[in-house]
């Protein structure tokens, strides 16, 4: 067994995609509530965002965990597969990570408490049972939906109007098809893709996504300040398809980082479009600390 140094486990945690979760926290908790600079505001998005991140970390030692065997022939360099860090402390970290998202989630509400249990169970059947089957890529976006219903339950009860519902509906619907997408696309990664993979598909479902919010921008449901962040993001996208036209690995993997990385572009453009623009170029903050990082750390 090597000695683990605390790189490591930056590593097993995958550390640059952390920083896609707060903004999943924000727009849920902007949707439920005001989204004010109170100290109780401050507190309740300091613990959604302290839960989500656990809880990301919980699926991603047990990721590691369950693809043991797996690893040691096609990733032979990661944590645990190159034995830096030890299976039974992966299994203890996994064990603090629950325990701590979980009575944190007490201290907030019932729904927060449930909405993370109804977590960790998506989370551990993708990693041991799902994650290999067709299934998988929705199981993954199930989990990044529940993140964002978790930034909804600390006001939960303040979802009452049908402009809410609605708003809600339709970010956790996009969110959903847009994660399913790209759990698609990493299913890739390490072998390429096949020659009869319609990659025509993938622009489509990115310009679905797209129209769908210059459509509900224009219906009235978003502020048109939303579509200067969409601007980016459809650029982001247009660069990441173009990785994938050579249907080789490295084009995959830059494809999927670009796309996770957009995950905060996409919850800034619904929340300049419900908060305005200083709110989502606040957010949209979050790519630095991600682009730096993952030149130095994996992120898939």
């Amino acid at each position: 067994m090597k000695s683990p140094n605390f790189k490591d486990y930056l590593l097993l945690i995958r550390l640059p995609n952390l920083f896609t979760l707060p903004s999943n926290i924000l727009i849920g908790f902007a949707i439920a509530s005001a989204l004010t600079l109170t100290f109780p505001s401050f507190v309740q998005v300091l613990l959604l965002v302290t839960i989500s991140i656990f809880l990301y970390c919980v699926g991603l030692v047990l990721n590691d965990l369950f693809d043991y065997n797996i690893d040691k022939k096609e990733r032979p360099d990661r944590p645990l597969a190159s034995g830096k860090i030890s299976r039974k402390m992966a299994i203890v970290l996994v064990t603090i990570f629950s325990v701590i998202a979980l009575s944190l989630s007490l201290l907030i509400s019932v729904p927060t408490f449930g909405i993370s249990l109804v977590l960790i169970a998506i989370i551990f059947g993708y990693d041991k049972y799902l994650k290999n089957t067709q299934a998988g890529p929705f199981t993954i976006a199930a989990a990044r939906v529940m993140n964002v219903m978790l930034g909804t339950s600390a006001s939960f009860n303040n979802i009452d109007s049908f402009l809410q519902f609605v708003i809600l509906v339709f970010v956790l619907t996009i969110t959903f098809v847009y994660v399913s997408l790209i759990g698609f696309i990493s299913k890739y990664e390490v072998r390429g893709f096949s020659e009869n993979i319609k990659l025509y598909l993938i622009p489509v479902i990115i310009a679905g996504i797209i129209s769908s919010i210059i459509l509900f921008t224009f219906i009235g449901f978003f502020k048109y300040e939303s579509l200067i962040i969409l601007a980016l993001f459809s650029f982001i996208m247009a660069k990441a398809v173009y990785r994938i036209q050579k249907k080789d690995s490295i084009g995959i993997q830059q494809c999927v980082q670009k796309m996770i990385m957009s995950i905060i572009v996409l919850d800034s453009t619904y929340l300049s479009g419900l908060r305005g623009l200083e709110v989502g170029l606040a957010v949209l903050l979050l790519i630095a600390p991600l682009h730096i990082l993952s030149r130095k750390i994996y992120m898939t």
